[in-house]
């Protein structure tokens, strides 16, 4: 809210709202709380024509709270390439070789970037929303669930934390694929 508020002053509730994706009564309430605590200004005309202005507490909020984000999102994927790191060795330790990721997001991009030196082979990216239209990530055309059987890996990683479990179901619920061990995170 205070980021969007930097950004266009001038915004009414309804904007912000939509922008932020909340309902408009949760805005409202958001915002009576930043006027309360000192973070906003309102100025206005009448009740139509409204403009909301950090003040410099609310400066200060904003740069805590990005200060926290950064921090938080750093550690975040610290921890997610140890994480697929250990995964990964342990994958290639089964006798595994070639692999095909199964999700085309962020957890992948970092598997991506871990794989080497594992032992594993990447021969594919898996993605049920991505695959239409050529989509190409790091080389790699980015395919449907049947592109599993048409690269004929040793496994599959499932590189999705939001879609492991529908991912999961997917996979099982085609016979051609039972044999292919599956791992996630």
């Amino acid at each position: 809210m205070l980021e969007e508020i930097s950004r266009d002053s001038g915004a009414s509730q309804r904007k912000l709202s939509e922008r932020l994706g909340v309902a408009l009564g949760v805005t409202n309430a958001c915002l009576k709380k930043m006027v309360n605590k000192g973070y906003i200004k309102i100025k206005g005309i009448n009740h139509k024509r409204i403009s909301y202005y950090l003040t410099p507490d609310g400066f200060s909020e904003k740069t805590r709270l990005t200060y926290h984000f950064l921090e938080y999102t750093v550690h975040y994927y610290i921890d997610l390439k140890k994480n697929l790191s250990e995964k990964l060795e342990f994958i290639s330790k089964q006798g595994v070789k070639r692999v095909v990721f199964y999700g085309a997001g962020d957890v992948m991009e970092v598997a991506y970037v871990t794989i080497g030196g594992t032992g594993l082979e990447l021969i594919g990216i898996i993605d049920d929303f991505k695959c239409e239209g050529g989509n190409k990530i790091f080389g790699f055309e980015i395919k449907g669930l049947e592109g599993i059987k048409e690269l004929n890996p040793d496994a599959i990683v499932v590189t999705s934390i939001r879609y492991k479990d529908k991912i999961i179901d997917k996979i099982n619920s085609k016979p051609e694929l039972s044999k292919i061990p599956v791992f996630n995170f």
